[in-house]
């Protein structure tokens, strides 16, 4: 369920996989998205080990989410929590992975909190509980494809017109 404030709100999303945290965990990463995200592309523009890792700083432009931003992984605790800040003119994110693995099966809950900057990103709040939804959903199913198969399901073939 949302959480609204004046200028902020918070929106999450439980995955359970059927698949050990220590696979799941090397595909959050901006360079292995590539691999199982349809329309993924960012710009590294920092990493010493050349993927995820803390201090990681990278570029996105996706439309719906309001134009060119940058991550920070501010916090990297392999197979239990990833963190990062999202930025741009609009809105900034606090992104969280909490990560717990049960019997070789992962549950996942990603936790965004969005506090608007100014009058744009009031309006990137107001459908943001729905677009997060839908996204995460194609993600999960994006994700747990992947992770059967080692094949990218594409979007088209999940019957979605938004992109995520």
């Amino acid at each position: 369920m949302p959480e609204y404030h004046e200028d902020h709100l918070t929106v999450s999303m439980t995955m359970q996989l059927d698949h050990p945290a220590a696979i799941i965990w090397p595909l959050l990463c901006p360079v292995r998205e590539y691999n199982w995200i349809e329309d993924w592309q960012c710009d590294l523009l920092h990493s010493i080990s050349g993927v995820n890792e803390l201090g990681c700083v990278f570029r996105t432009a996706f439309p719906t989410e309001g134009g060119p931003e940058v991550w920070l992984t501010s916090r990297f605790e392999p197979y239990e929590y990833l963190e990062f800040v999202r930025t741009n003119d609009q809105r900034i994110i606090h992104y969280t992975v909490q990560i717990k693995e049960s019997h070789g099966s992962t549950t996942l809950l990603w936790t965004q909190h969005v506090t608007a900057l100014n009058s744009d990103g009031h309006i990137y709040l107001e459908d943001k509980p729905q677009r997060f939804a839908t996204q995460m959903k194609v993600l999960e199913t994006m994700l747990d494809h992947y992770l059967k198969t080692g094949a990218m399901l594409r979007a088209q073939r999940l019957g979605l017109m938004e992109k995520i």
